[in-house]
């Protein structure tokens, strides 16, 4: 059942919303406000994305998923609905920002998706009712996805693009943005490569790379509840890495040490063999990993997981 519009007005914007150059006078939405109080990372990419971006979109995210923070996107066909999706199978909050009226749902191959965003996450827009998606809203809309961040990772642009004019948006509002590299002979990686060529962006290739750049900011960050014992962990300090490959600690959670266990020493294991032979629910699984990851007993090479002590 579709959730009752209501109307959030420039005093009670989130403070990060109320910097930008513009800040729309009001804003309609559906579903639960209070996700607006919570550290926000917008991703943004291509409608024609590949496989490859597809991959890591969903790579990043499960990982990011660690942090009590939100996922902010578009609504848009590819990268934006990949970003949505696997916020909502990893238990993250999601807000999705229209470019149409908020009771007009556009893309209309997104209206399921909107309706579970609604349910457990937030739907925005500054247009009212059943407005058109017109070409010049999306720009506009743009604005308030960076907006609302603290940071925008860019998966796949080509050199004119809606996500590149979002992650110019960033810069322009004081905001971190990350990009994914990519070949540098295929168009969608233009937009990537322009920005880190001018120096703006960080290049990343795991949610991991974000968390320890974020580390310098931990008063903005908080672990997800179901693991706030490993906060220590994730923001102290990170230790100079050992010569020598790191022992096995003995306060592995059950979980952690029965994901250990399925890796041979030197073979690798992509995320759906871990799923189907940890027999794990998803949540715990990418949380066990992470952990994992953190602590250098596994690494990430090419798309899979190596076992590292």
């Amino acid at each position: 059942m579709s959730k009752k519009t209501e109307i959030l007005n420039l005093s009670n914007y989130p403070t990060l919303l109320k910097e930008i150059h513009k800040p729309p006078e009001r804003l309609y939405y559906k579903g639960d406000i209070s996700l607006l109080n919570k550290p926000c990372i917008s991703v943004v990419g291509t409608r024609k994305y590949s496989d490859y971006g597809e991959e890591m979109t969903a790579k990043i995210i499960r990982e990011l998923s660690v942090l009590d923070i939100c996922i902010v996107s578009g609504l848009a066909l590819g990268i934006d609905s990949i970003a949505h999706r696997t916020a909502l199978e990893c238990g993250t909050p999601t807000i999705a920002v229209l470019g149409s009226g908020i009771d007009n749902i556009y893309p209309p191959q997104n209206l399921e998706l909107a309706e579970e965003i609604q349910n457990s996450g937030l739907l925005l827009s500054e247009y009212s009712d059943m407005r058109e998606p017109l070409k010049i809203n999306f720009p506009q809309r743009n604005r308030i996805v960076s907006g609302l961040s603290l940071a925008t990772i860019l998966i796949e642009a080509p050199e004119k693009s809606g996500a590149l004019i979002t992650a110019d948006l960033a810069l322009n509002q004081g905001r971190e943005v990350f990009v994914v590299p990519g070949d540098i002979d295929r168009e969608n990686s233009i937009g990537p490569l322009h920005l880190l060529q001018k120096g703006h962006a960080y290049p990343i290739s795991s949610g991991q790379e974000i968390i320890e750049i974020l580390r310098e900011q931990p008063h903005l960050f908080k672990l997800n509840s179901r693991i706030k014992e490993r906060r220590s962990a994730l923001f102290q300090p990170r230790p100079v890495p050992p010569k020598k490959v790191p022992p096995i600690p003995f306060d592995l959670s059950p979980s952690q040490s029965r994901v250990l266990k399925l890796f041979p020493k030197s073979k690798g294991l992509d995320m759906e063999t871990l799923e189907h032979k940890s027999n794990l629910p998803i949540r715990e699984l990418l949380q066990s990993i992470t952990m994992l990851e953190m602590q250098q007993l596994i690494v990430t090479k090419s798309g899979k997981y190596y076992r590292n002590c």
